[in-house]
């Protein structure tokens, strides 16, 4: 392919990979006002569903928290639904239980989380479902502020964003990726085509899980949270974010490379069971900066060495402009929301180290199973 006109067609992908980008920053710093006036719905109760195998170590605090939230005691009931768990989980539970009577923890009927979220919802008596891992942490208004984005907007289903803390290296290098899986969930989301989900701060009615058949025929033992929102999607349910600081959650980054590792490689797996456009939309966004550098290969060394090569020169350093410039603005809108720490320089970092390393995560969750609580996902 002639130097003009390769440059000519990454220029025009890049143009587009950027402009997408921008609308989904554009939309969340929309967002960030609030719901809106409206009362769509009037959902009044709600129950907290938390998943739980082996979280005896980090389930107290997460507890306080949810035993903190400022609705009345009596609209928020919370299910620990214990799977299978060997350690004390049940008897942190039920020791907390003695003083708190909205608390439970029941048994998980089945096997693996999406099994746990549906006994949970079959033992659930709020109108409305808060999903909550076992190792996060959340503020006092989190509940009611779901409630009222979801009433305002007459939501069947809301996501809400989970802030990744970490320490060193590698927790930046988590922050910084979930900064930008937030970015995009939020903005996809906002215009009206969610993609992504974290199963870590989701909410949806009984009914609408109902309708859609929960988990049913789903033969994948990760992805409660995507899968989920295809669901609601194909059925015409109403899916919408909540853009607000108060519904955050907070969970800690990977503190080791190899369970930083495994965990994308779940993260990657479920995403074979994804249908439509997302997977070649998102396989086309990982391919980008690959196509580019391929790019600038064969056309920078031409610089000096033939005439007219300035055009598609600077046509291609316009797209490695693109490709990285909203992305980083992207993430520096989402940590602002998040009220994180943001250097333009680090969000840079961490795009170049995704570009390179998801690829590979990719491809390796084709034939590699990672274990997960001492299962295989």
């Amino acid at each position: 392919m002639e130097p003009l006109t390769l440059a000519v067609v990454l220029f025009a992908l890049s143009f587009l990979h950027g402009m997408v980008v921008e609308q989904w920053r554009e939309r969340l710093a929309q967002a960030r006002s609030g719901p809106g006036e409206g009362t769509a719905a009037s959902y009044d109760s709600l129950t907290i569903i938390v998943p739980t195998r082996n979280a005896a170590g980090t389930l107290i605090p997460l507890l306080q928290d949810l035993h903190a939230q400022d609705l009345p005691k009596e609209r928020v009931e919370v299910l620990v639904v214990d799977d299978h768990s060997e350690d004390d989980t049940a008897a942190v539970v039920h020791s907390m239980g003695l003083k708190w009577p909205e608390l439970r923890c029941i048994s998980n009927d089945g096997v693996g989380k999406k099994a746990a979220i549906t006994t949970g919802v079959t033992h659930a008596s709020g109108e409305v479902i808060l999903l909550t891992d076992a190792d996060a942490r959340c503020g006092v208004s989190r509940a009611s502020t779901v409630l009222k984005w979801m009433n305002a907007q007459g939501m069947d289903m809301a996501l809400a964003a989970v802030r990744t803390e970490g320490d060193g290296l590698l927790g930046r290098i988590q922050e910084e990726e979930q900064a930008g899986l937030t970015g995009m969930a939020i903005g996809s989301a906002l215009q009206g085509r969610p993609f992504l989900a974290n199963g870590a701060n989701m909410a949806f009615t009984r009914k609408a899980f109902a309708e859609v058949r929960g988990y049913q025929g789903d033969p994948y033992a990760s992805g409660d949270d995507v899968f989920l929102v295809q669901r609601m999607k194909r059925a015409g349910k109403r899916i919408g974010y909540v853009v607000s600081t108060e519904a955050v959650v907070s969970v800690a980054a990977e503190r080791t490379w190899g369970m930083a590792i495994q965990q994308r490689l779940r993260w990657a797996g479920k995403m074979r069971g994804v249908r439509g456009m997302t997977p070649w939309v998102g396989s086309l966004g990982l391919a980008l900066p690959w196509a580019l550098l391929l790019g600038t290969w064969q056309i920078a060394p031409r610089l000096f060495m033939e005439e007219r090569t300035l055009e598609p020169f600077a046509l291609l350093l316009l797209s490695w402009l693109l490709w990285c410039v909203p992305s980083v603005r992207l993430v520096r809108e989402v940590k602002a929301f998040l009220s994180q720490r943001h250097s333009n320089f680090v969000a840079f970092l961490g795009l170049v180290l995704f570009s390179l390393y998801a690829p590979l995560i990719a491809l390796l969750s084709w034939v590699v199973r990672p274990q997960w609580k001492g299962r295989k996902t």
